[in-house]
C-alpha cells in the first residue's frame, strides 16, 4: 500500500523574515578569507633537552645535522628544540677516523648522557643514552 500526502501544509507567507545582502563588510562579520594565526613562539618545557657529558672528551653536538655547539667534559647543556629527528655528537679533537654517536629523538626524550663504557676486558667505547 502506498501512502502519500493528501494535502499541502498551510504556510503563512507573512511569518518569514526578509533577507538582505549588504555589499560592504561589517566589523565582526564573516569573511571568505581566514583570520591570520599568530604564533608567539613561546616554547614549552616539553621542548627542553638536557645533555650531560660524563666523559673526559669535548663533543660537538648536532641536531638533524645542524651544529648546536660544544659540550665540555663534565658540563650539562640545556637545549630548547623540537624533539624530532636525531641528536648526534662527535669528538672535537679530530683524528683520522671520527665516529658519531647518534640518538633518535622523540617527545619523551628529556635527559641524555654521553658516557664511556667497558666492552670486554680491553675495549672501551663512548655511547649516548636516554636517562
Amino acid at each position: 500500500m502506498h501512502m502519500g500526502v493528501t494535502c499541502a501544509p498551510d504556510i503563512d507567507e507573512t511569518s518569514t523574515l526578509p533577507t538582505e545582502t549588504l555589499p560592504e563588510r561589517r566589523a565582526g562579520g564573516w569573511s571568505i578569507y581566514p583570520d591570520p594565526r599568530i604564533d608567539l613562539g613561546l616554547g614549552s618545557d616539553d621542548e627542553l633537552l638536557l645533555l650531560e657529558n660524563k666523559t673526559h672528551v669535548a663533543w660537538m653536538v648536532y641536531h638533524n645535522f645542524h651544529r648546536l655547539g660544544i659540550i665540555d667534559p663534565g658540563e650539562v647543556l640545556v637545549f630548547h628544540l623540537v624533539k624530532h629527528g636525531s641528536l648526534s655528537a662527535r669528538p672535537v679533537a679530530e683524528g683520522d677516523a671520527v665516529e658519531y654517536l647518534v640518538l633518535s629523538l622523540n617527545f619523551y626524550v628529556n635527559y641524555v648522557h654521553i658516557y664511556r663504557r667497558q666492552m670486554g676486558e680491553k675495549v672501551e667505547i663512548y655511547d649516548m643514552r636516554v636517562v
